[in-house]
């Protein structure tokens, strides 16, 4: 009997159940590439729709094909489906149809890979030209992490075209046929999806609910009816057509306030139950809202007042509206504000008094019209009220470990990141920083630790048992890490759907990924968004990673941020009012870093990734943007991640920021930062013959120096191998520098026996550098040495560990010669040198 998959009528093969496979069965979902009124295949997560296409019938004998497209800008394209679980040290055998057409690439080609996509196995030796070509390759599996692996179709920089079609993996051994398990399972079982408007959001002049039928149904979908009751008949019963465009429950009648929803899918004719759910709704009133006065100034801020103050010390008021339940900016601008100041909001507690930093404040507001009131106003002021996006900022309070930055505690925070945050997650507020947060107003929300692969009832106690739901200084708390690529998210999904939350505290989801599944990801991004009375938030971990330049990384944004939002609102209606893009600022070497480039300014970068959300109309109405990792940051990237918040997300400008600094992509003061291109660039002095050489030594990047994500960069090296005479040198010329400018440079330097013999013997290297001329800014400067060997990073001994070297200068000259030297290295030392970075500094 042909199974119909809504809504897309694909044909699958039985399901088995969990954790055996039958021989010959694709352990891939849809590995034909079934496209029934879609654009690309479901169970597939493309890198970009500008980067994947689907042909309906563009495969061998009528197969279907995806095919990933390249173009000269783009980066890596990729077509992967993961989640699958494997089992290691087993047998498996991969096939497909592959063709290519002009087709070149730095790597390509159809693998699978384990967490991590560490290690690969498949098919990545392509002509550029080929007609299709049946590949088939039996293999052993190697090992990954919690038996997860993945399958990707992928191109690094291609330029042409490569095809794949009909992709089948497999289970050949015992081991593998008992121990593997498909996701067809999960996917398959049909569910009930509300999709909007939110459960709790349901307008009274409108009360209707649509929701969806996802998964296998043995029949098509007009065979099955779904039979809705609200609130013990509170209104008739309604038994409704299953259709293609959804299920739309009319709840009119009903009065305002809550109800139990219940709802029945079952065979029309049979009337055998297939599935049900039921759902808590609430039927609203929501505010009119009049826009007359609202005034967009980008996609995260609003202007809803801007009102010039009479110099008199008697109330004066305005009416302003906010136009979604969210965070407002109040801002007074005045030079001389009296004692007796006090703005207020709807006769509550003045928010801003003549003592208020910056004579500002934040406040989470209902949607609707309010009151704003001055009093002891003695001098001219104007008054500025701003509809913001939520501002989030992960961790409070808590220094580098890198120590050298200097403390982050709350007097930085209240220095450089209150200026621009609402909501704060994790950390600590020690000492009077709590009831000054509260004061503000701020949020506090705790971080809760699950993973999809416990029990849905596990992560349930989980949350309700966690401080962040128990303990009155928390607003709620944050669930971290869910993966969109994992199949078992469903466990979490169930989680949130049965959760216990009679206050509604804030529930956050982090989330890694794109949706590709409709039924497991629409109901997941369902149960998150409409988790704490509709208040639940969605949040994407955009941890970016530089490109080579500017242009490829804003094709790489396009891809990674842009993207994740264009699918988020595919999958859910108006995803963006209740989901938020997280940036990484994380650059600290030796910590973890997403700096993993020297020849790019991450500031530019990190700019470049706030200022699109702020403009792009992907993300019109997103909820909530900011940063994961402040802790993990160098202070000057801290203190600029605020900047750029208070430009984008309280400002509301559309600008770069970085104009305003001089900062550049790629500065260009210093040619092969990193030795990739070996010596090129460098002028060595060698105090003997192959005394100073270019070497590689796999993996220093990642391990010694914590670049995260960044594949092999760091890998290459300059070694100097100190003589019994002279010391080694190695020197640039660095042009273009702008006399009286601040900049940084900082540089990398290890042991390379330290680093072969996997010793721990942490200590100030040998290798110094000369800037003559320079005006030296010793406060800023520092050499970190990484003693780590404790805590978390217990048993990391077998690290070689590094020498961190930030010198911070100011230049007196627009030529700075930069001298490397091992002088100070004993005779015999073999010194490594790497992440030669200069750039323009913060001050």
């Amino acid at each position: 009997m042909k199974r119909f998959l809504a809504w897309l009528a694909v044909a699958m093969v039985p399901v088995i159940g969990h954790g055996a496979v039958a021989p010959g069965e694709n352990l891939l979902v849809n590995g034909a590439f079934d496209t029934e009124q879609a654009d690309l295949p479901e169970f597939w997560n493309p890198s970009s729709a500008k980067q994947v296409g689907c042909l309906p019938a563009g495969g061998p004998e009528d197969r279907k094909a995806a095919i990933v497209l390249h173009g000269e800008d783009m980066g890596t394209a990729t077509m992967r489906q993961q989640g699958l679980v494997l089992v290691a040290g087993e047998t498996y055998k991969l096939s497909a149809w592959i063709k290519t057409k002009g087709f070149h690439s730095r790597h390509a080609g159809l693998i699978i890979h384990n967490s991590g996509w560490v290690k690969e196995v498949g098919f990545t030796s392509l002509p550029p030209d080929s007609d299709w070509t049946f590949m088939e390759k039996t293999f052993t599996l190697f090992e990954s992490k919690g038996n997860d692996y993945g399958i990707a179709m992928f191109a690094v920089d291609p330029t042409g075209e490569i095809l794949f079609a009909d992709l089948k993996l497999e289970a050949i051994s015992e081991g593998a046929l008992h121990g593997s398990s498909s996701q067809a399972a999960i996917v398959a079982a049909p569910r009930i999806v509300p999709l909007e408007p939110l459960l709790s959001r349901i307008p009274l002049a409108d009360p209707k609910l649509t929701l969806r039928v996802y998964g296998m149904l043995p029949e098509p979908p007009e065979a099955y009816e779904c039979v809705v009751t609200v609130g013990g008949n509170r209104i008739p019963q309604q038994i409704l057509p299953v259709a293609k465009a959804g299920i739309v429950a009319s709840l009119a009648g009903l009065p305002v306030g809550s109800y139990p929803l219940e709802t029945v899918v079952r065979h029309a004719t049979t009337k055998a139950t297939v599935v049900e759910a039921s759902f808590p709704v609430r039927i609203i009133e929501p505010p009119a809202i009049d826009r007359t006065h609202i005034r967009p100034l980008n996609n995260l801020v609003c202007e809803v007042l801007d009102q010039a103050l009479a110099a008199a010390p008697a109330a004066q008021g305005f009416p302003f509206v906010n136009p979604r339940d969210g965070w407002v900016f109040v801002a007074l601008e005045c030079d001389a504000p009296g004692p007796g100041l006090a703005v207020g909001i709807d006769g509550g507690e003045p928010i801003i008094t003549m003592a208020t930093d910056r004579l500002e404040a934040f406040r989470f507001l209902p949607m609707g019209e309010h009151h704003i009131a001055v009093t002891g106003n003695t001098a001219a002021a104007r008054l500025i009220v701003r509809s913001i996006v939520e501002i989030f900022d992960y961790p409070p309070c808590s220094n580098s470990f890198v120590k050298e930055n200097g403390s982050y505690g709350w007097d930085f925070m209240k220095a450089h990141i209150l200026p621009a945050v609402t909501t704060l997650n994790g950390g600590s507020l020690p000492g009077d920083a709590l009831p000054e947060a509260k004061a503000l107003g701020l949020r506090w929300l705790a971080n809760c630790n699950v993973s999809s692969s416990e029990p849905s009832a596990e992560s349930q106690a989980k949350i309700e048992q966690h401080p962040g739901f128990t303990q009155p200084q928390y607003d709620g708390l944050t669930c971290d890490e869910l993966f969109f690529g994992r199949t078992s998210l469903d466990n979490f999904t169930k989680a949130l759907w049965n959760l216990r939350n009679p206050d509604e505290r804030l529930v956050y989801t982090w989330i890694v990924g794109k949706p590709a599944i409709a039924s497991l990801h629409t109901d997941f991004m369902s149960a998150a968004l409409n988790a704490s009375g509709g208040k639940g938030r969605l949040i994407f971990e955009a941890y970016c990673h530089p490109q080579t330049d500017e242009k490829t990384a804003a094709a790489y944004l396009d891809g990674m941020v842009t993207e994740t939002m264009r699918r988020f609102n595919a999958y859910f209606p108006h995803a963006a009012v209740g989901s938020g893009i997280i940036f990484g600022n994380f650059n600290q070497i030796p910590i973890i870093s997403l700096e993993h480039d020297p020849a790019v300014d991450f500031k530019y970068f990190l700019d470049m990734q706030v200022n699109l959300v702020a403009n792009d109309p992907e993300f019109a109405d997103l909820a909530v943007t900011g940063y994961w990792g402040t802790y993990y940051g160098d202070e000057e990237l801290a203190r600029w991640s605020f900047l750029l918040m208070r430009h984008y997300a309280v400002e509301g400008r559309k600008d770069m920021l970085s104009a305003q600094y001089g900062f550049r992509y790629n500065p260009g003061f210093v040619a092969n930062p990193d030795f990739a291109d070996g010596l090129t660039g460098w002028e060595a002095a060698p105090a003997a013959e192959g005394s100073i050489k270019a070497e590689t030594i796999p993996g220093f990047g990642k391990k010694s120096e914590g670049r995260w994500g960044g594949g092999s960069a760091g890998d290459s090296v300059c070694l100097m191998v100190r003589g019994a005479d002279q010391p080694n040198r190695i020197s640039q010329t660095v042009q273009g520098l702008e006399v009286g400018k601040v900049y940084s440079l900082q540089f990398v330097t290890a042991d390379r026996k330290d680093v072969a013999e996997k010793t721990y013997n942490p200590r100030q290297y040998g290798i110094g550098v000369e800037l003559a001329g320079a005006e030296i800014l010793p406060e800023r400067s520092f050499v970190h040495i990484d003693r780590r060997n404790s805590g978390k990073w217990k048993g990391n001994g077998d690290v070689a560990k590094i020498n961190l070297h930030r010198i911070v200068f100011r230049a007196t000259q627009a030529t700075l010669p930069v001298v490397f030297t091992d002088a100070a290295a004993t005779p015999g030392e073999e010194l490594v040198l790497n992440f030669v970075q200069l750039k323009p500094y913060l001050e």
